[in-house]
């Protein structure tokens, strides 16, 4: 019979495997060793209370490696997972495949559900509802306990002043305020308990700490985030309407009205967005005077409520208080003297764990928006561990992610050429690749030295971002890549060349066209002269377009048509011109080519 530690650090290692593309055959090894660790026992997966541990069947687990499986399951937002005994090997694997992905459009439960794994239940986490006042009854009475007879002191009776026997026979035993009778004496009430005070999260006037409504678990969506808000209750059948109107109620003092609303306005903010307790109360004050003398202690009290928030792994509050002050702050007028305290105060919310935490909050897109707007805030730091988190990660919807993220960032962007030194491939590949959307003129040495690297993926990478930089300092490069050995690297630069500040590449790209073999190729570059659309390439597609000998120097109609086709990108009077001279070329699938272009164009002019 295998322990529970050894069943849960099985679980925990195969999901850490299930994350790692490349670790096949120890997927294998472990997943097989799972199953036959499943084979005669049902197992009950839930995280401890607190989100500190893994319980199994209830038991608190120690295995090694089990706080990647906590933060994956607070990562999807599972509470508790339940495992029949010898589960089928399919429905296992869609679980642990699950597990180890990015939360997407789909939760965990809809993803098994659509997989047809119904063996395998899954429960969200979410704290447990606390018992409210009715729930626990009325106070106490002599029937709530099960102790000896209450002794009623009689004043005749002499005061023994020995010394008892204390320890589990004496008053220490049980919890004195619960399981001690109360003494019946008349005309005095018997003792009452009064309820545990609130979460300090909820202590709050007005709020009542309700549990939240039940749902059918196939219907609820599971959140990134560990806070979990309560929905609103469904609406209970209408009432019978009463056989007579009510009489109208008394109209309150106006100045209890004022103040609820008020109290609802301050509590709009923290309703928005997940906040570390007392956070509200300060963004709201800053929200009213951005610029009010305690400026300075309002936000310590920020970064200190952050700090705490963050050694629990709270950084979707974490986010909620940099997103609110990046709000305020820009509010504040450049030339205030003010402004400097918020870039202090926003120098120390970017930590290292804090950038790490934000950045792992990407994969959400409830997060993404906001986590971008901070990171990007985080200037150079927040570049420097995006290019990390991008190094490390194992899945392409995460790389995804941070890929998307690094396309906003507007500082800190030079650090992306040292990273075209990576030694791992794919690392080389995403670099590349970004750097070409940023446009990054200044790393066309830096690109022109990685095509001679030995992957035709990185080369592809490559030279698509010196296509889409397509500057002069660019031209030299793009003319190696058009002479690369492999068809689909030449393929990838032709197809990213293109718009007008491309125009300096016009006469490389017609040499490149004459040393080309593959018409394939030949037919994208042509398409890329007319994409560039300057006099140059116009006057280099109507010679590749016009017919030629009648036996010799014949070009294929195929490329005719994509010079035709050039031209209409082109567009422009001369372009216009040679189509409708080509109207009635003696090819048919020219002249067809040639009318609708013209009929395009025209109607584009007449608009």
């Amino acid at each position: 019979m295998p322990t529970l530690d050894n069943l849960a650090a099985r679980f925990a290692q195969c999901v850490s495997l299930f994350r790692d593309p490349s670790a096949k055959s120890e997927q294998k090894k472990e997943f097989r060793a799972l199953l036959g660790l499943l084979q005669d026992a049902a197992v009950t997966l839930r995280l401890a209370p607190g989100g500190n541990g893994i319980e199994l069947n209830g038991v608190p687990c120690e295995a090694a490696g089990l706080a990647t499986l906590v933060e994956r399951l607070d990562l999807h937002g599972i509470g508790e997972i339940a495992l029949p005994a010898n589960p089928p090997p399919a429905q296992l694997f869609e679980l642990l495949q699950a597990l180890a992905d990015q939360p997407g459009a789909h939760d965990v439960a809809s993803r098994l559900a659509a997989a047809g794994a119904d063996r395998i239940r899954i429960a969200p986490a979410g704290p447990p509802p606390s018992r409210s006042v009715a729930q626990r009854g009325p106070g106490a009475s002599p029937e709530d306990f099960g102790g000896r007879e209450p002794v009623v002191p009689n004043p005749d009776t002499p005061v023994d002043r020995r010394s008892g026997a204390l320890g589990t026979a004496g008053i220490l035993r049980g919890e004195s305020m619960r399981d001690i009778k109360s003494v019946p004496l008349e005309g005095v009430p018997l003792v009452t308990h009064d309820p545990p005070p609130p979460k300090a999260a909820d202590a709050l006037p007005g709020v009542v700490d309700r549990p939240p409504p039940r749902k059918d678990r196939g219907e609820e969506l599971l959140s990134l985030s560990s806070e979990r808000h309560p929905e609103p209750e469904p609406p209970h059948a209408a009432p019978p309407p009463p056989r007579a109107p009510p009489s109208p109620p008394e109209p309150g003092p106006p100045a209890v009205a004022e103040h609820d609303r008020a109290r609802a306005a301050r509590a709009t903010p923290g309703d928005r967005v997940a906040l570390p307790p007392g956070a509200a109360d300060v963004l709201a004050e800053l929200e009213r005077n951005s610029t009010a003398p305690n400026v300075g202690d309002l936000l310590a009290a920020l970064i200190d409520n952050t700090a705490a928030a963050a050694k629990l792994g709270r950084f979707e509050q974490v986010l909620g208080v940099i997103v609110g002050v990046i709000r305020v702050e820009e509010k504040v007028p450049e030339a205030s003297g003010v402004r400097r305290q918020y870039g202090i105060a926003m120098r120390r919310f970017y930590t290292k764990p804090v950038l790490e935490g934000v950045s792992r909050l990407l994969g959400a897109p409830k997060h993404r928006a906001a986590a971008v707007a901070a990171l990007q805030r985080g200037g150079a730091a927040g570049v420097e561990v995006l290019m990390d988190v991008l190094a490390a990660a194992p899945t392409v919807g995460e790389r995804r992610a941070v890929f998307d993220a690094l396309k906003h960032m507007t500082e800190g962007t030079d650090q992306l050429v040292h990273m075209l030194e990576h030694s791992q491939w794919f690392v080389v590949r995403n670099v590349a690749e970004l750097i070409g959307e940023l446009g990054m003129e200044d790393a066309v040495p830096a690109l022109a030295k990685c095509l001679d690297h030995a992957d035709e993926r990185v080369r592809k990478a490559v030279g698509l971002a010196l296509a889409k930089i397509g500057t002069r300092g660019a031209a030299e490069p793009l003319r190696r890549a058009l002479r690369d050995r492999s068809q689909e690297v030449r393929m990838q630069v032709a197809v990213g060349i293109g718009g007008r500040k491309s125009s300096a590449l016009a006469m490389p790209l017609v040499v490149a066209m004459e040393e080309e073999k593959d018409e394939a190729v030949v037919r994208e570059l042509i398409l890329a002269l007319g994409r560039i659309g300057s006099p140059d390439a116009v006057q280099a597609l109507i010679k590749w377009a016009q017919p030629t000998g009648r036996f010799f120097g014949r070009k294929p109609s195929e490329l005719r048509v994509a010079a035709v086709e050039g031209l209409r990108l082109a567009a422009g009077p001369a372009a216009l011109g040679t189509l409708e001279g080509l109207s009635d070329d003696g090819d048919r699938d020219v002249r067809e080519a040639a009318t609708r272009a013209v009929a395009e164009l025209k109607r584009k002019k007449g608009r």
